[in-house]
């Protein structure tokens, strides 16, 4: 199944760019990635990214031209966000590891800034869906210096459910997001929101606290 957008990176050989669609299987537990070099006619995939538990891969590219996944977690404890990095284009991974980032088994979105920074949405617990958070990275995700919430219930978990972030910058330089949003009751549905990126910075210049 499909979930996060695709990037694009520049093309091998004569091709002037290649799309990476990043997929993952539910029953299976394990991702890969699309890979077409003719502006999505044809189609091959990448090997596997195995895992106990790690989906729903987000790319984001470094300045050197590796490409990194970012993947939801829905193995055993310790609940965190997975990470894999390709450097030949998508074709091939290294071993998927976790990473310091909470995750309770819920999807992630990651994109790279026009100003080079990272951009990360999705729930920073360990358990439940009640928090969902905005991190950025300065340094291509060694560190995630800056975090704020989008959605927080702190006082009680059971009254928030908000997942399934999906993330662009727009041509204005903010950044917009939709979410499942749902609260008991009343239902649920889809929310948006638009910020510009330095709002998270002004936050919480330390990823471990709880900024709202």
């Amino acid at each position: 199944m499909t979930r996060i957008h695709p990037i694009t990176i520049k093309g091998p050989g004569p091709a002037p760019y290649r799309i990476l669609l990043p997929l993952y299987s539910d029953g299976f537990d394990f991702s890969l990635i699309a890979i077409s070099d003719d502006e999505g006619k044809t189609w091959q995939p990448s090997r596997p990214l195995v895992s106990l538990g790690g989906v729903q891969p987000s790319l984001v590219q470094k300045t050197d031209g590796t490409v990194v996944a970012y993947m939801r977690y829905n193995g055993p404890p310790p609940n965190r966000v997975m990470k894999s990095e390709s450097v030949d284009g998508g074709l091939t991974w290294s071993r998927v590891e976790h990473t310091d980032l909470p995750n309770p088994g819920s999807s992630l979105e990651v994109i790279r800034l026009n100003n080079g920074d990272w951009l990360m949405v999705g729930n920073d617990t360990e358990k439940g869906r009640h928090s969902l958070a905005a991190l950025i990275s300065d340094d291509e995700g060694q560190t995630w210096k800056w975090k704020r919430h989008l959605e927080w219930e702190r006082l009680s978990p059971e009254a928030g459910n908000f997942s399934y972030p999906s993330v662009i910058q727009m041509t204005d330089g903010s950044v917009g997001v939709t979410y499942s949003y749902g609260r008991p009751g009343q239902g649920s549905a889809i929310k948006w929101t638009r910020f510009d990126p330095e709002w998270i910075k002004e936050g919480c210049c330390d990823c471990s606290c709880q900024s709202g």
